[in-house]
């Protein structure tokens, strides 16, 4: 199926305006492009919002925290081994209330 652009020859791709030649390097097989006719000294650089700083900052104490406490797991896994561990109804209840309110202030 055949797509008929205006304006564009259908022998010349469009952008190319029919003077692009490519250089090969010493192999004869590679095209490379031809290198600026000045050469670029500046230095690129980056500079960061307040927010991403912020958000930077987090990122890095995040990952310095441990994520799982270690103590509290084997505390836990003894007390449900020897079938001492309670679950308190309420407190669970509440805390899924303050999640789902959380979430909605979100």
């Amino acid at each position: 199926m055949a797509i008929d652009i205006s304006g564009v020859p259908p022998s010349q791709p469009q952008g190319t305006g029919g003077s692009a030649k490519s250089i090969t390097g010493s192999s004869g097989n590679a095209p490379q492009t031809p290198s600026p006719a000045t050469p670029v000294n500046k230095a690129d650089t980056i500079t960061l919002t307040p927010q991403a700083s912020q958000l930077k900052s987090v990122e890095s104490v995040i990952h310095a925290q441990s994520v799982i406490d270690g103590e509290r797991v084997q505390s836990l896994k003894l007390a449900i081994d020897a079938g001492e561990y309670e679950i308190n109804p309420l407190r669970v209840a509440e805390k899924f209330i303050q999640f789902e309110n959380n979430l909605r202030s979100s």
